[in-house]
């Protein structure tokens, strides 16, 4: 009985290991763990990170980024101003490669190309909204011959303009042969896209429809034809890639220290576990980097700014101001974040550098709830009876003695969305707002937000290398398309528009730095941190992982196409499964002891049963 006790003992253990990880035969496989799923495999539908980051993984882009974030060559090898176009800037070449296919072996070329930009511009550039940051300033695409295509710019009055990130264009190039036979509007909203095709250097497959359903993990195979490989010497070491997407964050802790995954995208709680222990356990083979991630990723209170069947009170700027006086972003950061993570103003971080701009000391928005009071009396709402403000009745909201009351709109997922919630509720009674929580899907959360059906919620931004992405978004042209917001103001568009039509960098920065100070004055966004990214790998299946804070453009965060990362990696003896040498001797081990202790005792059963049947008569 001991051993076959300690015999289930150790078969138990084993369930846990998928045995196909030992096998020679098992392809190698890069696994990186995710917290918040994927939204939609539709790149004009989902709005997650991660949802960015697989699209990266399958689609490629004009241009790329490298591991410092400055453009490289994908689909176009060589890209320049056309030199006789009016004004120069205006007329941008793209001279595009003649390696790449699409994943089904069809080829690409430069009708593809012109397909995926005139699909988003002209009459549909209303409808096709999911890469307005760029597609409002261009005027058409011109195929001039099968691997050439020309994109003509403007400004937004439609007259031909210089364009400031012809050459950072982040749009996923698609191919005309699947997507040309929809309608402008099944494309963008109902077409699943559940077996997506690309020319990047990882494919879906037939199982990828059933993977995403069950929020099972999805499974992506290196690409055996990747031009990059053939023309950059872009090669991956790797067989597969999977993602998995973890409920409970701290499951994927457990992951990341026993080897079953390779990458991990911490939230910062769990992270500051990872730190912890790898101080007691300083020779365990996982690396970690913690830092500003390259998206510039920010978390932010949005504020409504077009009035609905809500509290349009939030619209009052005395309110407003109160709130971001009541906002305790020190405390959030140090709590929430645990440190990892710096004080916010705008939803441009510091990674941008000269772009970023920083409010003086007479500027900031400290917490301060002396101020938010003054705020409040100032604007001539009145503590009640039941121990809020009320409204004496203005110009946002007529109604006379109605309690400032905000519903919060909050993504049930994001754990520390959840925890910020509480903090602000406590901190708004102080000066007599009441908040209350409404928790939603991500897809809820889309609909509500982009639907204007809210007053506040709990939202991130992230942006691309180039500044002209995230000035985009709070002007009051992507009202009703790409502004969570609905901010609007015409001294904003105003620089935004000088910044489009500057000949000069120097130009730019100063309309940049404009556009940065009126979104925090204004505080439609009361952006209260910058979370670091948190990421842990093991160092035992792949080597190659590089510097990220001297290379961001390495970090897991990077959706700009394939990651630099992914063509440095090499896998170790362990096949990129995570089980080092070491361990997977102690599991053939284990396996060998097993067997011949099932051996023994079925030699023994097999002895009583040739006893037994020597006593039948």
């Amino acid at each position: 009985m001991a051993v076959l006790f300690a015999g289930a003992l150790v078969l138990s253990s084993l369930a846990l290991v998928d045995l196909r990880r030992v096998s020679a035969a098992d392809p190698t496989t890069l696994r990186i763990g995710m917290i918040e799923p994927i939204d939609s495999l539709n790149p004009f539908l989902g709005v997650t990170d991660n949802a960015y980051i697989f699209w990266g993984y399958i689609y490629d882009y004009l241009i790329a980024v490298d591991q410092d974030l400055n453009p490289k060559p994908n689909l176009a090898k060589s890209w320049y101003p056309v030199p006789d176009a009016e004004p120069f800037g205006s007329v941008w070449q793209y001279n595009l490669t003649r390696e790449a296919k699409w994943h089904d072996d069809e080829p690409f070329d430069a009708d593809d190309v012109v397909f995926t930009i005139d699909m988003q511009t002209g009459l549909n550039f209303v409808t096709v909204w999911a890469y307005q940051p760029y597609t409002a300033l261009i005027d058409f695409a011109e195929k001039v011959d099968d691997y050439t295509v020309r994109i003509h710019y403007m400004n937004l009055e439609g007259d031909p303009s210089p364009c400031p990130f012809a050459d950072a264009l982040m749009i996923p190039i698609l191919p005309e042969h699947i997507w040309g036979s929809m309608s402008v509007s099944n494309r963008v909203f109902d077409f699943d896209n559940y077996w997506p095709i690309g020319t990047g250097a990882f494919m879906c497959t037939e199982d990828t429809e059933d993977e995403f359903k069950a929020g099972d993990p999805l499974i992506l195979l290196r690409n055996p034809n990747y031009h990059g490989a053939t023309e950059y010497g872009e090669t991956i070491d790797f067989e597969r890639l999977i993602l998995l997407f973890y409920l409970e964050p701290s499951a994927m802790f457990t992951d990341i220290q026993r080897g079953t995954i390779d990458l991990a995208a911490f939230n910062a709680a769990n992270y500051e576990l990872l730190d912890d222990w790898l101080e007691d356990n300083p020779t365990q083979p996982i690396g970690t980097y913690a830092g500003l991630q390259c998206t510039g990723f920010s978390v932010e209170i949005s504020v409504c700014m077009k009035a609905n069947d809500g509290n349009n009170l939030r619209t009052d700027p005395a309110v407003i101001r109160a709130m971001t006086y009541a906002t305790d972003k020190q405390f959030i950061n140090n709590n929430i974040y645990r440190g990892y993570g710096e004080i916010g103003s705008t939803i441009f971080s510091p990674v941008y550098g000269d772009y970023y701009w920083t409010p003086g000391p007479d500027e900031i928005y400290d917490f301060d709830l002396a101020k938010a009071n003054a705020s409040l009396d100032a604007g001539g709402y009145y503590w009640g009876t039941d121990g809020f403000r009320h409204s004496p009745g203005n110009v946002y909201d007529p109604v006379v003695d109605k309690r400032l009351s905000f519903e919060v709109v909050i993504e049930e997922e994001l754990i520390e969305d959840r925890d910020t919630f509480t903090i602000l509720r406590e901190d708004y009674e102080k000066v007599g707002i009441e908040l209350k929580p409404r928790y939603v899907s991500v897809g809820q959360w889309s609909n509500l937000v982009y639907g204007y059906l809210f007053d506040l919620t709990l939202t991130y931004w992230s942006g691309d290398p180039d500044p002209s992405y995230l000035l985009y978004t709070q002007t009051s042209y992507c009202i009703d398309d790409w502004s969570e917001n609905a901010y609007n103001s015409p001294l904003y568009d105003q620089n935004y528009s000088k910044y489009v039509n500057a000949s000069t960098e120097e130009e730019r920065l100063e309309y940049i730095h404009n556009c940065q100070k009126l979104m925090y004055n204004d505080s439609a966004f009361i952006v209260y941190s910058y979370p670091y990214g948190c990421w842990a790998w093991r160092t035992d299946s792949f080597s190659g992982w590089g510097d990220w804070g001297a290379h961001p453009g390495r970090q897991l965060a990077n959706f700009w196409t394939s990651n630099p990362l992914y063509f440095d990696l090499v896998p170790l003896d362990t096949g990129g499964g995570g089980i080092s040498g070491t361990a997977l001797m102690v599991i053939i081990g284990a396996v060998v002891a097993i067997v011949v202790v099932v051996a023994l005792l079925m030699l023994k059963r097999k002895g009583e049963s040739q006893e037994e049947d020597i006593r039948l008569p």
